[in-house]
């Protein structure tokens, strides 16, 4: 297969730190014809470190280029708009998460989707993390799995990310924040920024703001661990219960899935420790498996694996080195293999409808009292 040429829509931090890397390292795969950014700046740097002469402000006219043969769109924030401008080319399209930042903006993009009938995916990296899917089919042979625990545990974004040099290099270098200032910052974004219109739609207009900022925390950051579970799991039948607390930066769910299983879901604000992290814990009478992913802004670390089983009267922890393939990687090859071969992408948009289900059901079910 010759490689597939590429536009991009979206050149910011997640696009320099992770795609456009894994792109440029197999030119055999993948050609990058056409970038688009809304900063010029930035589309003139990344357009510089690439080589690439086709850029643009405006993803529509990148979409509209003859030699680009699919867009990828890493653009940050809610997506519906960008995604259906695209579909007016009629090309396959690869859109990181969020699909959209609502149930009804997911389900207006899915028929969007359809009618255009073109390739489309989602990108849910861990799906495509190798510890995922062995922990997924260690999981599938427990006989008695009862209770899965979620912990996110997320630092200050931009304390985790210097590590990469971002384009264009910024005039000062990165210093940290008081934590007032941070929740100052999240709740202008989700209260009166680009994301209001979006979390009224999840909560209502009327929703206390730490609802709120929990509502969009859901769709940014908690997604990934979302998918993850269903993916493991399926739908769940109901959430039990939901509490918001800190200002909407920190939040814990419980849902019931089929089998009488229970899956906590805990997202915690930890700004004075530059630490991700991120746990999955399946838990059965006679068999534990464990996941920790790593921060997503580090390439090639292997998500640990651990399972705990008894070996008749002995007690064994397993710790797995799956592999140090990229997850990154994997999915733009996947969705590489399936515009090319002509299957379905997956994660699909019954992934994205399920997940967003699943978002608003642990938003209607914020019950807690005030923020503190």
């Amino acid at each position: 297969m010759p490689p597939l040429r590429v536009g991009i829509v979206g050149c910011g931090g997640i696009a320099q730190m992770m795609h456009l890397p894994t792109l440029a390292e197999r030119p055999d795969l993948f050609q990058i014809v056409a970038l688009a950014d809304l900063s010029e700046r930035t589309v003139n740097a990344v357009g510089e470190r690439y080589g690439v002469r086709a850029r643009f402000k405006d993803g529509r006219e990148l979409a509209g280029q003859k030699d680009v043969e699919a867009v990828l769109l890493f653009a940050s924030g809610c997506h519906r708009d960008a995604v259906l401008e695209l579909l007016a080319a009629r090309k396959p399209v690869f859109v990181e998460k969020p699909l959209a930042f609502s149930l009804p903006e997911t389900e207006e993009v899915a028929r969007a989707v359809r009618e255009a009938g073109v390739p489309f995916m989602v990108g849910y990296h861990k799906r495509f993390d190798p510890a995922y899917l062995r922990a997924r089919r260690a999981v599938q042979e427990m006989r008695d799995l009862r209770f899965v625990e979620v912990t996110v545990l997320h630092p200050d974004d931009g304390a985790y990310r210097t590590h990469h040099a971002v384009l264009p290099t910024p005039d000062r270098p990165w210093q940290p924040r008081a934590e007032k200032e941070q929740i100052a910052d999240t709740h202008e974004r989700v209260m009166r920024g680009a994301l209001k219109g979006c979390v009224d739609r999840i909560v209502g207009d009327k929703a206390p703001a730490h609802h709120r900022v929990g509502a969009a925390l859901l769709f940014e950051s908690l997604i990934h661990d979302i998918d993850a579970v269903r993916g493991v799991l399926g739908d769940p039948e109901a959430v039990v219960s939901a509490h918001v607390w800190r200002d909407g930066l920190a939040q814990n769910s419980i849902s019931r899935f089929a089998g009488d299983v229970r899956a906590s879901l805990s997202w915690i604000s930890v700004p004075g420790l530059k630490h991700y992290e991120e746990t999955l814990r399946f838990i059965g009478p006679d068999r534990r498996v464990t996941l920790v992913f790593p921060s997503p802004y580090i390439r090639h670390a292997p998500t640990p694996l651990t399972i705990e089983r008894m070996d008749g009267e002995e007690l064994l922890v397993e710790n797995h080195t799956v592999s140090y393939e990229e997850a990154f990687r994997a999915e733009l090859h996947h969705f590489r293999e399936a515009v090319h071969g002509g299957t379905p992408p997956a994660p699909s948009l019954a992934d994205a409808l399920g997940d967003a289900r699943w978002i608003h059901q642990i938003a209607a079910a914020y019950t807690d009292g005030p923020a503190r």
